[in-house]
């Protein structure tokens, strides 16, 4: 499991002062970016020559509003592990425990050239291991 936080900026919500529906796809990918760079990979995983790593599918649902300035721990658990593709379970929570939303997204290696499925190195299958269930 990985942990950060971030809080609600004015840019990111509507004239109410709820987060804009599409910006918790972007509070999730921050924090992504974050759980990756926790290991200690030796090539930028996110501009390598050798593979890509597309988004398969990704959802939110959404169980409260999430306000402007508020606090929220983004967790993130890896769910499944498969030969090339991998799935995260990512809940943004409030301050008092209660889960806003959860985002659940499917991840796929695939080959730079030709975008064929490739299996995922082992460096980062041991950061998705490492932070599983």
């Amino acid at each position: 499991m990985f942990q950060t936080k971030r809080t609600i900026e004015f840019s990111m919500c509507d004239a109410a002062g709820i987060l804009f529906f599409s910006r918790v796809f972007e509070l999730f990918h921050s924090a992504y970016e974050e759980f990756i760079q926790t290991g200690d990979l030796e090539i930028d995983y996110f501009k390598f020559e050798k593979y890509a790593v597309p988004v398969l599918k990704i959802e939110a649902d959404f169980k409260a509003p999430i306000r402007l300035h508020e606090t929220l721990n983004i967790v993130i658990r890896v769910t499944q592990i498969k030969d090339s593709t991998f799935e995260l379970t990512t809940n943004l929570v409030d301050e008092k425990g209660t889960t806003r939303a959860t985002v659940r997204s499917v991840h796929i290696f695939v080959n730079i050239n030709d975008f064929s499925k490739t299996n995922i190195p082992d460096d980062i299958r041991q950061i998705l291991v490492a932070n599983s269930h």
